[in-house]
């Protein structure tokens, strides 16, 4: 997950420097780090070593920015060989609250991503529920801006939900639903609600937008299969929906799949007026003025869009429209321009052997 990779970037900038286990136990009164295998190395606090870069760090060492470090190096890589004998010297020294201080300042300074860095540090070491949902609401928080967050917050969400924490679900449904899918995001919204979570008019009205949301994409899914229950499943959203011109598209198309081309075309306009240069949006206008035998017009709406799209399909809705007019001059320089790019294209072909039949018939 790209988030890792970039907390562990930041672990390759600190510092770590090897202590002697039994001085540090016998010092700090941390009993059992003589009987641990592993050497023990202790990293520094990244501000320590940003702010002493032209000195000797390895002299006058303040320990409590190696307790920094410690809890620093637990959040951003809770894997870490070392966390095991961090945890242990954490636990026994006790400096939490000093940390949970420390994250306060962070955010008054707007340095999310450190104060975060810490946050999950504490959490790692002390398991503690109330900075979990603390960490969750500032990944949240960072996770609409920055996508690499969302995975984040996806992780630790997960996590609470096994801590039987209710606000798991609740980061969940954020995570999904920053990531678009709304059906999901829905799924835990609801199971929070079910686990006893408070329904405020925020969730209130998050719920509606996923249940709108939702209904949409199953729409979607049936559109061209059954646009008549597509319409049903739709039309009731849409005083919500007045602004989304993939919607109003999608019922155009709709109509156009039951023969209604003036509904078609109404709400296709309705779909230009929010987002004016919506390609979709002119093919269809072109598809339907060509089924109401206005071919001029769709002429236009081909062509306008031919220059932006390149596509063989909209080539040769607009080959079609010259030769309803009679243009067959067009139509053939267009059926060249149709050749160089896809020359197979089975509708391409049944375009030429109509053109040699009007020509064989004009001989």
């Amino acid at each position: 997950m790209e988030y890792k990779n970039h907390f562990k970037e930041k672990l390759a900038r600190l510092i770590f420097l090897e202590i002697q286990k039994g001085f540090l136990e016998d010092s700090l009164q941390v009993p059992g780090l003589k009987a641990m295998k592993e050497d023990l190395f202790l990293p520094l606090s990244p501000e320590y070593i940003a702010e002493n870069l032209t000195q000797d760090m390895t002299k006058n060492l303040p320990f409590g920015e190696f307790v920094k470090g410690m809890y620093y190096v637990a959040g951003a890589d809770p894997e870490f060989a070392q966390v095991p004998l961090y945890r242990r010297i954490l636990l026994s020294l006790r400096r939490e609250e000093v940390i949970k201080g420390y994250v306060a300042k962070l955010l008054k300074e707007d340095k999310k991503e450190e104060a975060l860095l810490y946050l999950l540090g504490l959490y790692t070491i002390h398991q503690e529920a109330d900075v979990l949902l603390k960490a969750l609401s500032l990944l949240e928080e960072m996770a609409i801006t920055q996508t690499m967050y969302q995975d984040a917050l996806k992780a630790y969400a997960e996590l609470a939900q096994k801590s039987d924490l209710k606000e798991g679900n609740l980061f969940l449904g954020s995570a999904w639903r920053l990531q678009g899918n709304f059906d999901k995001a829905l799924l835990h919204l609801r199971e929070y609600l079910r686990q006893g979570g408070e329904e405020t008019p925020e969730i209130t009205e998050e719920l509606e937008f996923l249940d709108r949301k939702t209904r949409i994409l199953e729409g979607e899914g049936i559109l061209y299969e059954n646009p008549q229950h597509f319409l049903e499943l739709v039309l009731p959203l849409l005083n919500r929906e007045e602004d989304n011109p993939r919607l109003l598209l999608m019922i155009g198309i709709a109509y156009r799949l039951l023969k209604n081309h003036e509904k078609a075309i109404y709400y296709l306009q309705e779909a230009l007026a929010v987002d004016e240069a919506y390609v979709d949006v002119h093919n269809e206008l072109g598809i339907n003025y060509a089924a109401l035998g206005d071919y001029a017009l769709a002429i236009t709406y081909f062509r306008k869009i031919f220059e932006q799209v390149r596509s063989i399909e909209i080539l040769t809705n607009l080959i079609m429209c010259y030769l309803n007019v009679g243009d067959l001059d067009s139509a053939k320089a267009h059926i060249e321009i149709a050749e160089l790019m896809d020359g197979d294209d089975e509708i391409l072909q049944e375009i030429k052997q109509y053109v040699r039949k009007l020509e064989g018939e004009t001989e």
